[in-house]
C-alpha cells in the first residue's frame, strides 16, 4: 500500500469527524446548496443546446449537431454585422458603470467613515440604503417624472421659454441615465461591505497618525484605504467578472426605439432572439455562453493583474 492510500482514510476521518462537531452549520446551508444544485449546477446541461439546431419535438438531446464542431451559431453571431453594435453598446454601459460605478460605494463608506456625528450617519446610511429595495421599474418611473417631455425639468424650462428636449429618447444621453440611476440605486447597499471592513481598521493607527501630525487626508489614504486594499481587490475582480453582464431588468425598462441601437446590449440581444420575437434557442443559447466566457476570461485575467500588483490582493 503507498503512503497516499494510507492517509487518505485518516483525511476522511477527519472530514467527516468536524461534519459531525459541525452538523448544525452544514444544516443551515443545506437550503443553499440545494439551491444552487437545482437552479445552478443541474441546468448546466443545456449548455449543449450552444452546439446544436434545436427542434421542439425533437427536445435537447435528439436535436442534431449543427455546424462543424457545433460552431455554427457561434460564428454567426461574431459575422451577422450585429456583433460589433451590441458588443460595443454592452461594453460601453459596463465601462462606465465601473469607471464611476465601482469606485462610488467606496467613497459613499469613507465618507459615512468620517463623520463624526453617529445620528446623522446612521440617518443617512438608512437613506441611501433605501433605493437597493426599489425595483428598477419605480426608478425609471422617478427618472421618466422628471426628464420626459412633460416632466419636471421640462416644466421649467418651458416656463423659461426654452424648448423641452426630449432627454429620454437621446441616444448621447441614454448611457449617462443609465449609468447614474445605476449608481443611485446601488451606491448605498454597496457601501455595507466597505463599512463592516472600515469598522476593524485599529483605532490605534488613527492615534500614532495624530501624534505624527498627520492630516485627515493622509491617515485616509495611509490608514483607511491601505487597510481595505485586499476587500476592493476582491470587489474589482467580481466587478470586472460582470463586465459584460449589464443589468437585463434595467434595460428592458429603459430601453426604447429610439435609443435602441445605443442600448441594445448582449443580453437583450439573447432575450429579443431567443424570446421576443425570433424564437431561435441555440443561436441564443450560444450568445449566451460566449458572454459567461468572456465574463470567466474577464476574472482570471483580472485576477492575474491583481496578484501581480498586490499578493494579498485577488481573490485566489
Amino acid at each position: 500500500m503507498t503512503t497516499d492510500s494510507l492517509r487518505k482514510p485518516g483525511r476522511i476521518g477527519h472530514t467527516l469527524k468536524l461534519m459531525r462537531r459541525y452538523w448544525i452549520f452544514y444544516l443551515l446551508f443545506a437550503p443553499i446548496a440545494v439551491y444552487y444544485i437545482l437552479f445552478r449546477y443541474i441546468p448546466l446541461a443545456g449548455i449543449v443546446l450552444a452546439f446544436k439546431d434545436y427542434q421542439f419535438q425533437l427536445g435537447i438531446w435528439g436535436s442534431t449537431w449543427t455546424g462543424e464542431y457545433g460552431l455554427h451559431h457561434f460564428i454567426r453571431f461574431l459575422t451577422n454585422g450585429e456583433f460589433g453594435r451590441v458588443f460595443g453598446n454592452t461594453l460601453t454601459l459596463s465601462s462606465l458603470q465601473i469607471l464611476f460605478g465601482f469606485p462610488a460605494p467606496i467613497l459613499m463608506a469613507l465618507l459615512l467613515n468620517e463623520m463624526r456625528s453617529v445620528r446623522y450617519k446612521r440617518v443617512l446610511q438608512t437613506i441611501s440604503y433605501l433605493p437597493h429595495f426599489v425595483s428598477f421599474v419605480v426608478v425609471y418611473a422617478i427618472v421618466y417624472n422628471f426628464f420626459s417631455v412633460n416632466g419636471f425639468v421640462n416644466g421649467i424650462r418651458a416656463g423659461f421659454g426654452l424648448d423641452r428636449i426630449l432627454f429620454l429618447g437621446s441616444k448621447p444621453l441614454y448611457k449617462w441615465f443609465f449609468t447614474f440611476s445605476n449608481i443611485w440605486k446601488g451606491i448605498g447597499w454597496g457601501s455595507i461591505i466597505y463599512l463592516a471592513a472600515l469598522s476593524r481598521v485599529n483605532v490605534e493607527l488613527y492615534e500614532a497618525a495624530n501624534i505624527d501630525g498627520a492630516t485627515r487626508w493622509k491617515k485616509v489614504w495611509y490608514i483607511t484605504l491601505a487597510e481595505i486594499r485586499p476587500l476592493v481587490s476582491l470587489q474589482f475582480v467580481l466587478t470586472m467578472g460582470g463586465l459584460f453582464g449589464v443589468s437585463m431588468t434595467q434595460t428592458l425598462v429603459m430601453i426604447n426605439d429610439m435609443v435602441s441601437p445605443v442600448a441594445e446590449t448582449i443580453g437583450y440581444y439573447v432575450y429579443r432572439t431567443g424570446l421576443l420575437t425570433v424564437n431561435q434557442y441555440s443561436y441564443a443559447s450560444a450568445i449566451g455562453l460566449f458572454n459567461s466566457i468572456l465574463g470567466l476570461a474577464m476574472v482570471l485575467l483580472t485576477n492575474t493583474i491583481a496578484k501581480r500588483i498586490d499578493e494579498d490582493g485577488g481573490i485566489w
